[in-house]
């Protein structure tokens, strides 16, 4: 009895030993170092998402093209990465305003808002990544 006994004891002791490196491992590769998490956020995304029957392609195009107005009107590049994902032609335009004066920054989102606060199918996120950048 007593031999069970320490064979249980030394045991649980191994089995809680490794479990605990185990978790140290594991949460080592999970954590992301902070250079690489703030070069992937975006101040900006907009996605145009489907709902079984294809994008707004015009809420897009007028969008897209607001942005070349916005770049010409204001003398400045606006940096896009754009990354589609799905089957009916979801994207996503993921912005990186840094270059831009904090009020030029304000600015873009709040004409952004504006211009795509009708369509069912556009959500906006600040300050986020870019889901599906490859």
């Amino acid at each position: 009895m007593k031999h069970l006994l320490l064979f249980i004891a030394f045991s649980g002791l191994f089995a809680c030993s490794s479990s605990k490196k185990s978790i140290e491992n594991s949460s080592k590769e999970i954590v992301p170092n902070s250079e690489s998490l703030s070069d992937s956020i975006y101040s900006l995304r907009i996605s145009f998402i489907s709902i079984g029957s294809g994008t707004d392609r015009k809420a897009k195009q007028e969008y897209e093209q607001f942005i070349k107005q916005f770049e010409a009107s204001n003398n400045v590049t606006i940096l896009l990465d754009k990354a589609t994902w799905g089957k009916e032609g979801e994207i996503d335009f993921c912005f990186n305003l840094t270059g831009l004066s904090n009020v030029l920054q304000k600015q873009f989102i709040q004409e952004t808002k504006s211009k795509l606060k009708d369509s069912k199918l556009v959500r906006i996120y600040e300050n986020t990544t870019c889901k599906y950048k490859k």
